[in-house]
Protein backbone atom coordinates (compact mmCIF):
# COMPACT_ATOMS: atom_id res chain seq x y z
CA UNK A 1 0.00 0.00 0.00
CA UNK A 2 1.31 3.76 -0.72
CA UNK A 3 -0.36 6.44 1.27
CA UNK A 4 0.13 10.35 0.56
CA UNK A 5 -0.73 12.80 2.57
CA UNK A 6 -2.92 15.36 1.46
CA UNK A 7 -3.25 18.87 3.34
CA UNK A 8 -3.25 22.81 3.25
CA UNK A 9 0.20 24.77 3.64
CA UNK A 10 2.16 22.59 5.24
CA UNK A 11 4.08 24.85 7.84
CA UNK A 12 5.17 25.32 11.29
CA UNK A 13 2.74 28.78 11.97
CA UNK A 14 -0.24 25.94 11.98
CA UNK A 15 1.05 24.37 15.48
CA UNK A 16 -1.03 21.65 16.05
CA UNK A 17 -2.06 21.04 12.10
CA UNK A 18 1.30 21.04 10.91
CA UNK A 19 3.01 18.68 13.45
CA UNK A 20 -0.01 16.32 13.24
CA UNK A 21 -0.09 16.08 9.42
CA UNK A 22 3.26 14.79 10.45
CA UNK A 23 2.43 12.24 12.83
CA UNK A 24 0.30 10.98 10.14
CA UNK A 25 3.12 10.61 7.45
CA UNK A 26 6.14 9.07 9.84
CA UNK A 27 2.84 6.42 11.10
CA UNK A 28 2.04 5.53 7.13
CA UNK A 29 5.55 6.32 5.76
CA UNK A 30 3.80 8.97 3.48
CA UNK A 31 4.53 11.94 1.57
CA UNK A 32 2.90 15.22 2.07
CA UNK A 33 1.33 17.27 -0.93
CA UNK A 34 0.64 20.47 0.38
CA UNK A 35 -1.31 23.16 -1.38
CA UNK A 36 -0.49 26.83 -0.87
CA UNK A 37 -0.37 30.25 -1.86
CA UNK A 38 3.09 29.92 -3.55
CA UNK A 39 3.47 26.25 -2.38
CA UNK A 40 6.24 27.64 0.42
CA UNK A 41 6.48 27.96 3.73
CA UNK A 42 7.20 30.90 6.07
CA UNK A 43 7.60 29.96 9.40
CA UNK A 44 9.83 28.41 12.42
CA UNK A 45 9.53 25.49 14.56
CA UNK A 46 6.02 25.76 16.62
CA UNK A 47 5.76 26.64 20.13
CA UNK A 48 3.11 23.54 20.74
CA UNK A 49 6.00 21.03 20.87
CA UNK A 50 8.97 19.87 18.75
CA UNK A 51 7.36 18.39 15.37
CA UNK A 52 8.08 14.98 14.24
CA UNK A 53 11.64 14.26 12.27
CA UNK A 54 11.58 12.40 9.81
CA UNK A 55 9.61 14.01 7.11
CA UNK A 56 12.22 16.46 5.40
CA UNK A 57 12.53 16.32 1.78
CA UNK A 58 9.43 14.32 1.10
CA UNK A 59 7.28 17.41 1.43
CA UNK A 60 5.47 18.47 -2.33
CA UNK A 61 4.39 22.32 -2.43
CA UNK A 62 1.52 22.92 -4.65
CA UNK A 63 1.42 26.41 -5.45
CA UNK A 64 -2.33 27.29 -6.21
CA UNK A 65 -1.64 30.65 -8.28
CA UNK A 66 -2.94 33.86 -8.51
CA UNK A 67 -6.36 35.15 -7.61
CA UNK A 68 -7.88 35.43 -4.70
CA UNK A 69 -9.88 32.47 -5.25
CA UNK A 70 -7.13 30.37 -6.08
CA UNK A 71 -4.60 31.39 -4.20
CA UNK A 72 -6.79 30.97 -0.80
CA UNK A 73 -7.15 27.27 -2.26
CA UNK A 74 -11.12 27.70 -2.80
CA UNK A 75 -10.18 26.35 -6.08
CA UNK A 76 -7.60 24.26 -7.64
CA UNK A 77 -6.17 25.57 -10.89
CA UNK A 78 -5.43 23.08 -13.51
CA UNK A 79 -2.09 23.96 -13.20
CA UNK A 80 -2.15 22.73 -9.68
CA UNK A 81 -4.29 19.85 -10.57
CA UNK A 82 -1.70 18.79 -12.53
CA UNK A 83 1.02 19.04 -11.10
CA UNK A 84 -0.74 17.34 -7.46
CA UNK A 85 -1.82 14.48 -9.99
CA UNK A 86 1.45 13.88 -10.45
CA UNK A 87 2.47 14.09 -7.20
CA UNK A 88 0.37 11.26 -5.61
CA UNK A 89 0.40 9.25 -8.78
CA UNK A 90 0.30 5.64 -7.98
CA UNK A 91 -1.12 6.14 -4.17
CA UNK A 92 -4.10 3.42 -2.93
CA UNK A 93 -4.56 5.57 0.18
CA UNK A 94 -4.57 9.56 0.05
CA UNK A 95 -5.08 10.97 3.79
CA UNK A 96 -6.65 14.17 3.99
CA UNK A 97 -6.33 16.64 6.08
CA UNK A 98 -8.58 19.83 7.08
CA UNK A 99 -11.73 20.91 5.06
CA UNK A 100 -13.59 23.88 3.62
CA UNK A 101 -10.75 24.55 0.76
CA UNK A 102 -10.64 23.02 -2.71
CA UNK A 103 -7.83 20.81 -1.87
CA UNK A 104 -10.23 17.89 -0.07
CA UNK A 105 -12.87 16.99 -2.80
CA UNK A 106 -10.03 17.71 -5.51
CA UNK A 107 -8.30 14.57 -3.70
CA UNK A 108 -11.66 12.65 -3.37
CA UNK A 109 -12.25 13.02 -7.23
CA UNK A 110 -8.59 11.91 -8.26
CA UNK A 111 -9.08 9.01 -5.71
CA UNK A 112 -12.70 8.12 -7.68
CA UNK A 113 -11.19 8.28 -11.20
CA UNK A 114 -8.13 5.81 -10.21
CA UNK A 115 -9.93 3.20 -7.76
CA UNK A 116 -8.30 4.67 -4.68
CA UNK A 117 -9.33 5.16 -1.34
CA UNK A 118 -9.33 8.42 0.91
CA UNK A 119 -9.29 9.59 4.28
CA UNK A 120 -10.75 12.63 5.73
CA UNK A 121 -8.93 14.31 8.87
CA UNK A 122 -11.16 16.82 9.87
CA UNK A 123 -8.64 17.86 12.59
CA UNK A 124 -11.00 20.89 14.63
CA UNK A 125 -13.18 22.00 11.73
CA UNK A 126 -16.09 20.19 12.67
CA UNK A 127 -16.38 21.53 16.40
CA UNK A 128 -18.96 23.98 17.23
CA UNK A 129 -17.17 27.00 18.56
CA UNK A 130 -14.87 26.41 14.63
CA UNK A 131 -17.95 26.22 13.10
CA UNK A 132 -19.37 28.95 14.37
CA UNK A 133 -16.64 31.81 12.96
CA UNK A 134 -17.53 31.95 9.73
CA UNK A 135 -20.81 29.85 10.01
CA UNK A 136 -22.59 30.83 6.36
CA UNK A 137 -19.37 30.13 4.40
CA UNK A 138 -18.80 26.84 6.33
CA UNK A 139 -21.92 25.47 5.87
CA UNK A 140 -22.66 26.64 2.31
CA UNK A 141 -19.45 24.16 1.54
CA UNK A 142 -20.66 21.47 3.78
CA UNK A 143 -23.71 21.53 1.60
CA UNK A 144 -22.25 21.67 -2.03
CA UNK A 145 -19.37 19.94 -1.56
CA UNK A 146 -18.46 18.55 2.30
CA UNK A 147 -20.83 16.21 3.19
CA UNK A 148 -20.24 14.04 0.18
CA UNK A 149 -16.66 14.39 1.00
CA UNK A 150 -17.31 12.93 3.86
CA UNK A 151 -19.70 10.62 3.34
CA UNK A 152 -17.58 8.39 0.70
CA UNK A 153 -14.58 8.44 2.62
CA UNK A 154 -13.97 5.41 3.61
CA UNK A 155 -12.47 6.41 7.08
CA UNK A 156 -13.33 10.15 9.11
CA UNK A 157 -11.00 10.09 11.54
CA UNK A 158 -10.94 12.02 14.72
CA UNK A 159 -8.31 12.16 17.78
CA UNK A 160 -10.93 11.84 20.36
CA UNK A 161 -14.25 10.92 21.09
CA UNK A 162 -15.50 14.07 22.16
CA UNK A 163 -14.65 15.47 18.99
CA UNK A 164 -16.08 12.56 16.95
CA UNK A 165 -19.18 13.48 19.34
CA UNK A 166 -18.72 17.41 17.96
CA UNK A 167 -18.82 16.14 14.35
CA UNK A 168 -21.53 13.43 14.44
CA UNK A 169 -23.81 15.85 12.45
CA UNK A 170 -21.87 15.64 9.60
CA UNK A 171 -20.08 12.39 9.88
CA UNK A 172 -21.88 8.97 8.62
CA UNK A 173 -21.40 6.85 11.38
CA UNK A 174 -19.98 3.88 10.20
CA UNK A 175 -17.10 6.28 9.16
CA UNK A 176 -16.33 7.69 11.93
CA UNK A 177 -13.11 6.46 14.00
CA UNK A 178 -11.06 7.74 16.77
CA UNK A 179 -7.34 7.44 17.09
CA UNK A 180 -5.28 9.90 19.71
CA UNK A 181 -2.43 11.43 18.34
CA UNK A 182 0.71 10.93 19.64
CA UNK A 183 3.13 12.29 21.70
CA UNK A 184 6.41 11.07 23.64
CA UNK A 185 8.20 12.67 26.69
CA UNK A 186 10.12 15.30 26.67
CA UNK A 187 13.83 14.77 26.65
CA UNK A 188 15.07 16.67 29.38
CA UNK A 189 18.09 14.85 29.94
CA UNK A 190 19.30 16.26 33.45
CA UNK A 191 16.05 17.27 34.10
CA UNK A 192 17.30 18.98 37.66
CA UNK A 193 19.58 20.99 35.53
CA UNK A 194 17.46 21.64 32.77
CA UNK A 195 14.57 23.35 35.58
CA UNK A 196 17.74 25.31 37.04
CA UNK A 197 19.18 27.00 33.75
CA UNK A 198 15.22 27.74 32.49
CA UNK A 199 14.69 29.47 36.11
CA UNK A 200 17.85 31.46 36.00
CA UNK A 201 16.77 32.55 32.27
CA UNK A 202 13.50 33.53 33.61
CA UNK A 203 14.77 35.13 36.43
CA UNK A 204 12.20 33.01 38.86
CA UNK A 205 13.70 31.48 42.33
CA UNK A 206 14.69 27.76 42.49
CA UNK A 207 11.78 27.16 45.07
CA UNK A 208 9.12 29.16 43.56
CA UNK A 209 5.97 27.53 41.92
CA UNK A 210 5.61 27.84 38.15
CA UNK A 211 2.82 27.45 36.18
CA UNK A 212 3.17 27.28 32.38
CA UNK A 213 0.97 28.62 29.39
CA UNK A 214 2.75 26.94 26.32
CA UNK A 215 0.77 27.59 22.74
CA UNK A 216 0.02 30.75 20.47
CA UNK A 217 -0.93 34.18 21.46
CA UNK A 218 -4.79 33.87 20.12
CA UNK A 219 -8.11 34.53 21.49
CA UNK A 220 -8.99 31.40 21.39
CA UNK A 221 -6.50 30.10 23.60
CA UNK A 222 -7.01 33.20 25.71
CA UNK A 223 -4.03 34.36 27.25
CA UNK A 224 -4.82 37.32 28.53
CA UNK A 225 -7.57 35.59 30.81
CA UNK A 226 -5.06 32.88 31.77
CA UNK A 227 -3.20 36.25 32.71
CA UNK A 228 -5.82 37.75 34.41
CA UNK A 229 -7.07 34.45 36.73
CA UNK A 230 -3.50 34.00 37.88
CA UNK A 231 -3.67 37.13 39.36
CA UNK A 232 -6.93 36.87 40.89
CA UNK A 233 -6.06 33.30 42.20
CA UNK A 234 -2.57 34.27 43.37
CA UNK A 235 -2.95 37.48 45.29
CA UNK A 236 -2.45 38.37 49.09
CA UNK A 237 0.18 37.66 51.24
CA UNK A 238 -0.07 33.81 51.25
CA UNK A 239 2.03 30.93 49.52
CA UNK A 240 0.17 31.12 46.32
CA UNK A 241 1.42 34.63 45.77
CA UNK A 242 4.96 33.60 45.41
CA UNK A 243 3.59 31.58 42.73
CA UNK A 244 4.49 32.51 38.89
CA UNK A 245 3.23 32.47 35.45
CA UNK A 246 5.41 31.86 32.32
CA UNK A 247 3.30 32.37 29.03
CA UNK A 248 5.14 31.04 26.13
CA UNK A 249 4.13 31.09 22.42
CA UNK A 250 3.99 32.52 18.90
CA UNK A 251 2.29 35.84 18.51
CA UNK A 252 -1.24 35.17 16.92
CA UNK A 253 -4.14 37.35 16.86
CA UNK A 254 -2.16 38.81 20.26
CA UNK A 255 1.31 39.43 20.52
CA UNK A 256 3.90 39.24 23.28
CA UNK A 257 3.72 42.91 23.61
CA UNK A 258 -0.54 42.61 24.24
CA UNK A 259 -0.15 40.29 27.17
CA UNK A 260 2.74 41.76 28.78
CA UNK A 261 0.83 45.05 28.81
CA UNK A 262 -2.00 43.46 30.50
CA UNK A 263 0.22 41.83 32.60
CA UNK A 264 1.58 45.35 34.16
CA UNK A 265 -1.39 47.31 34.04
CA UNK A 266 -3.24 44.37 36.87
CA UNK A 267 0.10 44.38 38.78
CA UNK A 268 1.56 41.29 37.22
CA UNK A 269 5.19 42.30 36.57
CA UNK A 270 7.91 39.87 38.44
CA UNK A 271 5.34 37.18 38.45
CA UNK A 272 3.94 36.99 34.76
CA UNK A 273 6.87 35.80 32.43
CA UNK A 274 6.16 36.42 28.77
CA UNK A 275 8.90 34.68 27.09
CA UNK A 276 7.98 34.15 23.17
CA UNK A 277 8.30 31.84 20.99
CA UNK A 278 10.18 28.02 22.27
CA UNK A 279 11.86 26.42 19.72
CA UNK A 280 13.40 22.60 19.81
CA UNK A 281 14.72 21.62 23.03
CA UNK A 282 13.56 25.00 24.82
CA UNK A 283 10.53 23.53 25.19
CA UNK A 284 11.24 20.84 27.47
CA UNK A 285 13.54 22.93 29.84
CA UNK A 286 9.94 24.94 29.93
CA UNK A 287 8.02 21.40 31.25
CA UNK A 288 10.76 20.60 33.10
CA UNK A 289 11.13 24.04 35.05
CA UNK A 290 7.17 24.01 35.86
CA UNK A 291 5.42 22.74 38.08
CA UNK A 292 2.19 22.58 36.29
CA UNK A 293 0.35 23.60 33.12
CA UNK A 294 -2.68 25.98 32.46
CA UNK A 295 -4.98 25.99 29.16
CA UNK A 296 -8.30 27.98 29.10
CA UNK A 297 -8.54 27.49 25.52
CA UNK A 298 -12.02 27.81 24.18
CA UNK A 299 -11.54 25.07 21.86
CA UNK A 300 -8.40 22.35 21.76
CA UNK A 301 -9.46 19.20 19.36
CA UNK A 302 -6.33 17.90 20.11
CA UNK A 303 -4.34 20.20 21.81
CA UNK A 304 -0.34 19.05 21.52
CA UNK A 305 0.88 21.01 24.54
CA UNK A 306 -1.50 19.98 27.30
CA UNK A 307 -1.22 16.24 25.84
CA UNK A 308 3.04 16.97 26.51
CA UNK A 309 2.27 18.53 29.74
CA UNK A 310 0.79 15.49 30.79
CA UNK A 311 3.44 13.33 29.14
CA UNK A 312 6.21 15.57 31.01
CA UNK A 313 4.38 14.16 34.44
CA UNK A 314 2.97 18.05 35.15
CA UNK A 315 -0.56 18.48 36.90
CA UNK A 316 -2.94 20.44 34.15
CA UNK A 317 -5.45 22.75 34.76
CA UNK A 318 -7.70 22.57 31.25
CA UNK A 319 -10.91 24.03 30.29
CA UNK A 320 -13.75 21.89 29.18
CA UNK A 321 -12.78 22.61 25.30
CA UNK A 322 -10.12 20.60 25.49
CA UNK A 323 -11.66 17.62 23.89
CA UNK A 324 -9.01 14.74 24.76
CA UNK A 325 -8.86 15.76 28.36
CA UNK A 326 -12.62 14.44 28.87
CA UNK A 327 -10.38 10.81 28.17
CA UNK A 328 -7.62 11.64 30.78
CA UNK A 329 -7.62 9.47 33.61
CA UNK A 330 -10.55 10.05 36.14
CA UNK A 331 -10.80 8.76 39.88
CA UNK A 332 -9.88 10.19 43.20
CA UNK A 333 -8.43 13.32 41.80
CA UNK A 334 -7.45 16.66 42.55
CA UNK A 335 -10.88 17.78 43.42
CA UNK A 336 -11.59 15.03 45.08
CA UNK A 337 -13.55 11.20 43.91
CA UNK A 338 -14.72 11.63 40.26
CA UNK A 339 -12.20 14.26 39.26
CA UNK A 340 -9.66 14.17 36.87
CA UNK A 341 -7.03 12.17 38.45
CA UNK A 342 -4.10 14.26 36.03
CA UNK A 343 -5.19 18.01 37.54
CA UNK A 344 -8.34 20.03 37.02
CA UNK A 345 -11.09 19.47 34.17
CA UNK A 346 -12.50 23.22 34.22
CA UNK A 347 -16.88 22.85 34.54
CA UNK A 348 -17.38 25.85 32.30
CA UNK A 349 -15.12 28.72 30.60
CA UNK A 350 -16.11 31.22 33.53
CA UNK A 351 -13.23 33.21 35.08
CA UNK A 352 -14.58 32.10 38.13
CA UNK A 353 -13.79 28.43 37.56
CA UNK A 354 -10.58 29.27 36.40
CA UNK A 355 -9.39 31.06 39.58
CA UNK A 356 -10.71 28.17 41.64
CA UNK A 357 -8.24 26.19 40.10
CA UNK A 358 -5.65 28.19 39.64
CA UNK A 359 -5.44 28.86 43.23
CA UNK A 360 -6.30 24.98 44.43
CA UNK A 361 -3.17 24.27 42.66
CA UNK A 362 -1.14 27.06 44.17
CA UNK A 363 -2.09 25.79 47.28
CA UNK A 364 -1.80 22.24 47.06
CA UNK A 365 1.40 20.26 48.92
CA UNK A 366 4.40 19.01 46.20
CA UNK A 367 3.25 15.71 47.31
CA UNK A 368 -0.38 15.60 45.90
CA UNK A 369 1.24 17.25 42.36
CA UNK A 370 3.84 14.86 42.13
CA UNK A 371 0.97 12.48 42.03
CA UNK A 372 -1.40 13.92 40.02
CA UNK A 373 1.93 14.51 37.23
CA UNK A 374 2.33 10.68 37.71
CA UNK A 375 -0.82 9.40 37.20
CA UNK A 376 -0.86 11.78 34.10
CA UNK A 377 2.45 10.50 32.73
CA UNK A 378 1.64 6.90 33.24
CA UNK A 379 -1.66 7.74 31.28
CA UNK A 380 -0.16 9.00 28.34
CA UNK A 381 2.46 6.33 27.89
CA UNK A 382 0.33 3.56 27.53
CA UNK A 383 -2.41 5.86 25.29
CA UNK A 384 -0.54 8.21 23.24
CA UNK A 385 2.31 6.25 22.38
CA UNK A 386 3.87 6.55 18.93
CA UNK A 387 3.79 2.93 18.44
CA UNK A 388 0.65 2.70 19.19
CA UNK A 389 -0.77 5.61 16.82
CA UNK A 390 1.04 3.77 13.70
CA UNK A 391 0.03 0.48 14.58
CA UNK A 392 -3.66 1.91 14.95
CA UNK A 393 -3.56 3.43 11.61
CA UNK A 394 -1.75 0.89 9.66
CA UNK A 395 -4.75 -1.83 10.79
CA UNK A 396 -7.75 0.67 9.69
CA UNK A 397 -5.44 0.77 6.17
CA UNK A 398 -5.36 -2.70 5.92
CA UNK A 399 -1.67 -3.35 6.09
Amino acid sequence: MRACNVSLAHDPVHAGMHRAVEDFSLALDAPIVAFGADGGATGGDSAEGTAAEGTAGRVVRIACGAGPLVRGCHRVSAAAGRAAAAAVAGSDLLVVHSLFRAHAPWAAAWARRHGARYWAIPHGCLDPWGMAQRATAKRVWLGLVGRRFLAEAERVVFSSRRALDKGAAWVPTDRACVVRWPVAAAAFGDRAAARRRCRERWGIAADARVLLFLGRLHTVKRPLETVAAFLAATAGDGAASRSHLVVAGMDGDLTAADVTAAAAAAGGAGRVHVVGRLDGGAVAEALAAADGFVSLSFQENFGYAAAEAVAAGLPVILSPGHDLAHEMPFGSGMTGPGGLACGWLLPDDSFTAAVAAIRAWACATDRRLEAAGDAGAAWAREELSRERFRDELVRLAGG
